[in-house]
C-alpha cells in the first residue's frame, strides 16, 4: 500500500493522459472536426501530452498548470459554444432532440450537441493541477 500512496500523484496523472486521449479518440470517431469543432481533439490531444510531460520531466510544474489552465478554458469555451448551438440557454434544445430521437419522430434533424459534454476537458485539467499540486517535489522524475 506504500507503493501506491507514494506514487498516488503519478498514477492519477497517467490516468487522467490516457482519459485525455480517450477523449481525443472519441471525438475523432464521433466526427468532432469541422470548423470550431476541431479545438476539442486538439485540447484533448495537449492534455494527453502535458499529462504525459508532468510525469517524466516534474520539474516544470509550473508550465504544466499553465497548460491544464489553458485545457480548461477550452472546456469553457466548448460549453459555451454548445449552448449557443443547442440556441436555449435551459437546455431544452437538447432535451427536445434527444426525446425526438427516441420516440422515432420522422423528420430528421440536426441534434443538438451536448451542452455540458466539454466540462469534461475542465474537470480533467482541474484534477491534473490538483495531481500536479499534491506531487512531492523531491520525488524528481519517474524511476
Amino acid at each position: 500500500m506504500s507503493w501506491i500512496r507514494k506514487r498516488f500523484p503519478v498514477l492519477v496523472m497517467l490516468w487522467i493522459a490516457g482519459s485525455f486521449g480517450m477523449l481525443a479518440l472519441e471525438l475523432l470517431m464521433t466526427g468532432h472536426t469541422e470548423e470550431t469543432q476541431i479545438l476539442g481533439v486538439l485540447a484533448s490531444a495537449a492534455g494527453a501530452l502535458i499529462a504525459l510531460l508532468a510525469v517524466f520531466v516534474p520539474r516544470l510544474r509550473v508550465g504544466w498548470l499553465v497548460g491544464f489552465l489553458v485545457v480548461g478554458l477550452f472546456g469553457l469555451v466548448g460549453t459555451a459554444l454548445h449552448w449557443g448551438e443547442a440556441g436555449e440557454s435551459d437546455g431544452a434544445a437538447y432535451a427536445a432532440a434527444r426525446y425526438d430521437d427516441d420516440e422515432g419522430e420522422e423528420g430528421e434533424g440536426e441534434e443538438a450537441a451536448p451542452p455540458l459534454a466539454p466540462l469534461g476537458l475542465t474537470g480533467l485539467a482541474a484534477l491534473g493541477g490538483l495531481a500536479l499540486y499534491a506531487r512531492d517535489e523531491e520525488a524528481g522524475e519517474v524511476e
